[in-house]
């Protein structure tokens, strides 16, 4: 199999594949060798700030002297991201490789016609992947839930860690925030360590009370006082002043208050592992939060004016993003370049996101299957005195959010990964100049 029939399976399984559950991907997975088995595992559930936590983890355990891998999703624009070692993605030849021997599991298992779901395949690609290439440690992020989630088949974590819990995927999670927050929580094992985002006491309380009953020690990212030092679009200063960290400043590299939270988790993870042997240093912690990247999270990707991508799909999500628009950019008048899918409750996430900005213009990502049609996300304004365009192409959207940008504004794009995906793209590749 080469990289393009890697490919065209993968994207064959987003229609024709089904979930086929935990106990089909163990019994992959024993035919692919148990190779999860072999690795130690970082699990991360979580509404928001998954994958922020494994760029700075990542950042951390490699500056500490571990080879990392990371498996995150979604990606912006190529499968490869969702895997990679540091900085380094798979390779287009890893992919094909590992994904030849997931297909031939799938065909042993249910023949040529009927296989796993595109995210099963994922994962047991990264599981493939990532044996293969021993990695000390690996950061597997969840993709939806976790109890039910494909990567749930691992036996015991090195650690859980559960991010920011919010109102998202109620169809298949729940439809109160302690249902949800019962789903994340299956990712704690008995007898685990789990790391706790510090959320709001209904959260909190419900996952701390499943991780005692597992018998699973809990560490409170909400004991890490921090003191803000600066906050600007260019990142963030803060000290913290404890018994591990004496008056130690530290710089992060994500731009947003909600970074600030997101890495309390990591520094709080950080300190677990140390008490299981891993060594990471102070100065492993702050140069890895001054120098992790998470693309598509307010990266600025342009200036004059200035394009910020934020990948805010969910209201949590556009709460954090609205209010980083509010407050870190000098009262300079921003443009909304958004677009979202037809699935999430866009409603309020629109008006949300719309608050701070003084024009949008709706759009839609190239893949829009599952997108909402622009003209309807202009419904949810209601009464608006803000200039409001519609353009369903994205590309010839950002062309006029920019025609009608001052030159010291901001185009602030967001609402759907896949349109920060595309967004990106196109302005990597010069296309907008």
């Amino acid at each position: 199999m080469n990289f393009d029939d890697a490919q065209r399976y993968l994207n064959d399984s987003y229609g024709s594949g089904k979930k086929k559950g935990l106990e089909a991907m163990a019994q992959a997975l024993e035919i692919l060798g148990n190779p999860q088995d072999t690795l130690k595992i970082i699990h991360v559930a979580g509404t928001n700030g998954k994958g922020s936590f494994c760029a700075m983890m990542a950042a951390i355990l490699e500056e500490a002297g571990y080879r990392t891998g990371s498996f995150t999703s979604p990606h912006l624009e190529v499968f490869n991201e969702r895997f990679t070692i540091g900085s380094r993605m798979i390779s287009d030849d890893d992919f094909a490789a590992c994904m030849g021997k997931v297909v031939d599991a799938s065909r042993v298992m249910f023949g040529n016609d009927d296989g796993f779901s595109y995210f099963e395949i994922l994962t047991l690609l990264a599981f493939v992947y990532f044996c293969e290439q021993a990695v000390d440690i690996l950061l597997l992020e969840v993709g939806i839930g976790g109890r039910l989630d494909a990567t749930n088949v691992i036996k015991s974590p090195l650690l859980a860690v559960i991010m920011a819990i919010g109102m998202d995927h109620m169809e298949m999670l729940g439809n109160t925030i302690e249902e949800i927050a019962t789903e994340k929580a299956g990712i704690i094992k008995e007898n685990c360590s789990v790391v706790l985002y510090p959320d709001v006491d209904v959260v909190y309380n419900k996952i701390a009370g499943i991780a005692t009953a597992r018998n699973a020690k809990i560490y409170n990212a909400g004991e890490i006082e921090f003191e803000v030092a600066q906050a600007k679009a260019s990142g963030t200063e803060f000290l913290i002043n404890n018994d591990y960290f004496d008056k130690t400043n530290f710089k992060l590299s994500l731009v947003g208050h909600y970074q600030l939270e997101n890495a309390r988790v990591v520094i709080a993870a950080a300190l677990a592992l140390n008490e299981m042997g891993y060594e990471i240093t102070s100065q492993a912690i702050q140069h890895g939060l001054a120098n992790a990247r998470w693309h598509g999270r307010m990266e600025i990707v342009s200036e004059n004016p200035m394009i910020i991508l934020e990948g805010a799909h969910n209201l949590q999500g556009a709460q954090a993003a609205a209010k980083n628009m509010s407050t870190l950019f000098d009262g300079k008048e921003v443009t909304l370049l958004m677009g979202i899918m037809a699935d999430k409750e866009y409603d309020e996430i629109v008006r949300t996101l719309a608050t701070p900005a003084i024009k949008i213009v709706f759009t839609k990502p190239v893949y829009d299957f599952r997108a909402a049609q622009p003209a309807e996300l202009t419904k949810a304004l209601g009464e608006s005195h803000k200039q409001v365009i519609v353009e369903e192409d994205c590309f010839v959207a950002l062309e006029k959010a920019i025609e009608i940008t001052k030159e010291d504004g901001i185009i602030f794009c967001s609402g759907s990964l896949y349109l920060v995906g595309d967004i990106r793209k196109y302005i990597k590749e010069g296309k907008h100049d």
